[in-house]
């Protein structure tokens, strides 16, 4: 009777000071949102607040049982709960644990996407601390194999065109999983990353500069004779605005080595090809420029942008207007003065138009814009030859590899 009445008190003694049960419902790239559920008649939303290693902060109430508060980097949280009962009574203490491991919900989880020209089948490389318990391509489940250098999902199926979903499901503590995905993009069987993925590169560092108050980064990169694109990559800038005084910036110029995705641009047919891998993917019509303004030879795709604004001789012209020649995407190359992009006009394509750029179809830029990759390799050429299957057969592709072997045997070297 005597054990009995022992449990008794313990059962009471957690319904009156371990009132709340806690849980991480879902962890995003900038918070954390925590499930608590009362063990009682709660007569209010409790008030929740987080101890972590930076101090307290207040949780706020988002709806239905669930607390959200800044991520702040914690590795671990103990939540401190305030709640009221029906009795006018401050309830407090949390279930099943009062310190929340918050890393095993935040591990990295990092994919490489690669297709097989031969067969088109997919192989995802998994390098993560977690255990991969499954992975799917638009719903149609993947091979999961466990290998010495993590996990690898493989498929054979043929995945829908355009955009994919990839989620691979992951192992947390005890009986609990979470879900990670990626947007994928799959052209004519071949499936990239959504956007591309990074093509590879090395730079040559000049110096380190300090942003004085009021410059601008194309002030800076004009400076030092550089590309703003080469001060974005270096110094991994999302936005080139977003620069501040007493910000430290590295100066140099960057080299793109070879990827996956490549670019042929030929100005006698106006077309343009795009390759995966050295497999030629899909030929697209485009118009060029008056008298072949830009020059044959290889250039790269320096940055991407949606909706691009266009500035005329000072004029800013905003995105998708009547009068905005950029269309709805835009590719920079290497040489400033270039790139590829989409049009207001779709009955020039075809023709020799441009003031040097390549136009596009609309739907046809943004195709190539979800496909390849920022650093990719576009090879000007003019002939009346017909695309080869592969980029091999093209001799500016050939002296390319030449040139990008040397890069890499120099920076093997220590350059």
């Amino acid at each position: 009777m005597k054990k009995i009445y022992m449990i008794l008190y313990l059962f009471l003694t957690v319904l009156l000071f371990s009132a709340h049960y806690v849980e991480v419902h879902t962890v995003t790239a900038t918070g954390i949102v925590l499930s608590i559920t009362p063990y009682y008649s709660a007569v209010k939303a409790p008030k929740v607040y987080i101890y972590g290693p930076t101090g307290f902060v207040r949780a706020e109430n988002i709806g239905n049982n669930l607390y959200e508060f800044e991520d702040g980097k914690f590795s671990w949280i103990v939540p401190i709960i305030f709640g009221e009962n029906r009795f006018g009574q401050i309830v407090t203490g949390v279930l099943p644990t009062p310190i929340i491991d918050v890393y095993q919900y935040k591990k990295n989880v990092s994919v490489k996407v690669l297709t097989n020209p031969k067969d088109l089948s997919l192989t995802v490389k998994v390098d993560t601390d977690y255990d991969v318990v499954s992975g799917d391509i638009d719903g149609d489940k993947m091979i999961l194999i466990k290998s010495d250098s993590g996990y690898i999902l493989y498929t054979d199926k043929k995945r829908k065109e355009h955009q994919n979903i990839l989620k691979i499901t992951v192992k947390l503590d005890g009986k609990k999983s979470k879900d990670v995905t990626y947007k994928l993009f799959t052209l004519n069987g071949f499936t990239t990353y959504l956007r591309g993925d990074f093509t590879p590169y090395v730079f040559n560092k000049i110096t380190t500069h300090v942003v004085k108050k009021g410059e601008t980064l194309w002030e800076i990169a004009k400076k030092y004779g550089v590309r703003t694109a080469d001060l974005q990559i270096i110094n991994e800038l999302d936005d080139p605005n977003k620069i501040y005084a007493g910000m430290r910036l590295d100066i140099g110029k960057v080299q793109f080595t070879e990827g996956l995705t490549s670019i042929v641009v030929n100005l006698a047919t106006s077309r343009l090809a795009v390759y995966y891998a050295g497999k030629l993917v899909k030929i697209f019509p485009v118009a060029i420029g008056r008298s072949d303004s830009m020059p044959p030879g290889i250039y790269w795709i320096f940055d991407k942008q949606i909706d691009p604004a266009l500035y005329w001789f000072g004029e800013y012209i905003p995105p998708r207007s009547p009068i905005n020649g950029l269309g709805t995407r835009f590719l920079q190359l290497s040489n400033p003065k270039y790139g590829i992009h989409g049009t207001t006009k779709p009955w020039e394509i075809g023709r020799r138009i441009s003031h040097g750029c390549v136009r596009m179809f609309n739907r046809d830029v943004e195709t190539l814009d979800s496909f390849v990759d920022l650093g990719s390799p576009v090879f000007v050429v003019k002939n009346f030859k017909d695309f080869p299957e592969n980029l091999s057969n093209i001799p500016e592709f050939v002296k390319f590899k030449i040139q990008t072997k040397k890069i890499k045997n120099r920076e093997d070297k220590g350059g």
